[in-house]
C-alpha cells in the first residue's frame, strides 16, 4: 500500500496581528470563531491529541498553520510564500482577496518585511513536535499565494532554481529526510525566482 502524502499549498498562516490601520480583525479571530461554532475542539482532539495537549484551552490553534504544522505526521510538501498574498492583502489593507500589485507605505512595508522574515525563520523549524515521514518545505521570498493551479507551479522558483513542480517530484520520490527550499534574501519579494 502506498504511503499517504500531503501537499499543503499556502496553509501556513502566521499568528501576527493585522497592521494597525487595516481594520481587519485577523485570521486568528476568524479561526477561533469557526472552531468554536463547529465544535473544532472535538475535531482537533481526534486529529491531533498532541496539538490539543500543547495548547490547552486554545484548540483553534490546531487549525492554524503556524501551530498545526509541527504536529503533522504524514509526509508532506508545504508551500509557504514568505510574502503570502492572501494573508498580507487582508492583514495590511483589509482587501477581500489577493491584491494584484499592492503599494505599501513605509510603515506598511516594515510590517510586510517583518512578516516575511517571520515566515522565513519559522518554516525552517519544521518538523519539530513529532516524528514525521518526510517534511519538505518550499518557501520562496515571493508575493504569491496558492499558485499550484497556475503556470507558476512550473515557472516560479526559489532562488536556487527549484520550482514547486520540482519540489513535488522530490516528494513523490519518497525522500527519507526533511528537505528545504527556503529563500534567505531580505526584503519584500526579493526572491530571484518570483
Amino acid at each position: 500500500m502506498p504511503l499517504p502524502l500531503g501537499f499543503l499549498d499556502s496553509n501556513y498562516y502566521l499568528d501576527v496581528d493585522p497592521f494597525p490601520a487595516s481594520g481587519f480583525s485577523g485570521f486568528q479571530q476568524q479561526t477561533q470563531l469557526i472552531s468554536d461554532s463547529m465544535n473544532g475542539s472535538s475535531l482537533a482532539a481526534a486529529s491531533s491529541p498532541a496539538c490539543v495537549a500543547a495548547y490547552p484551552g486554545q484548540t483553534w490553534k490546531c487549525s492554524y498553520g503556524q501551530y498545526r504544522m509541527p504536529f503533522i505526521k504524514t509526509s508532506y510538501l508545504m508551500v509557504a510564500a514568505q510574502y503570502d498574498g492572501w494573508q498580507l492583502s487582508h492583514d495590511v489593507h483589509d482587501y477581500q482577496g489577493i491584491e494584484a500589485d499592492p503599494v505599501y507605505t513605509e510603515d506598511e512595508l516594515d510590517y510586510v518585511n517583518s512578516f516575511g522574515a517571520a515566515t522565513q525563520a519559522l518554516v525552517q523549524t519544521l518538523p519539530s513536535a513529532v516524528e514525521t515521514g518526510s517534511a519538505l518545505v518550499f518557501s520562496p521570498a515571493c508575493y504569491s499565494h496558492h499558485v499550484s493551479e497556475t503556470p507558476n507551479f512550473w515557472n516560479a522558483s526559489t532562488s536556487d532554481g527549484t520550482s514547486q513542480a520540482g519540489a513535488m517530484a522530490t516528494l513523490l520520490s519518497l525522500p527519507e529526510a526533511a528537505q528545504y527550499w527556503v529563500d534567505d534574501c531580505v526584503g519584500y519579494a526579493c526572491g530571484s525566482g518570483c
